[in-house]
């Protein structure tokens, strides 16, 4: 039986003998443990956000004002340095002409030599 069962059950308990107060209190408690499981659970995804943006960067290379990945021995990219550097957010630069570049986010231009 789970917590929330354990406490399911001893309010209705409560709630059925007529002690209102001690059941307002386990309704307090199973609100609670509500929170708790739901701030774990937003822990949880952050840890795993934070985890993937440290591997990324272990294989993040600055070359011509941009970053690129190594993924098995390829390049890949280029992605904006702003981007990146003020967010940890890996936007690919789009080619405008030529070897002019441009982060659709930030709207960073740059000139891929």
């Amino acid at each position: 039986m789970s917590i929330f069962d354990a406490l399911k059950l001893s309010a209705d308990l409560y709630k059925e003998s007529g002690k209102i107060e001690q059941y307002k209190q386990i309704l307090d408690a199973q609100a609670q443990l509500l929170e708790m499981q739901k701030r774990i659970a937003d822990l949880e995804n952050e840890n795993k956000d934070l985890k993937e943006k440290l591997r990324i960067k272990e294989d993040l290379i600055y070359e011509n004002n941009s970053y690129w990945i190594n993924k098995e021995g390829k390049k890949d990219g280029p992605f904006c340095s702003r981007c990146w550097d003020k967010n940890k957010d890996l936007i690919r630069i789009h080619r405008i002409v030529g070897n002019d570049r441009k982060c659709p986010e930030c709207k960073n231009h740059f000139k891929v030599v």
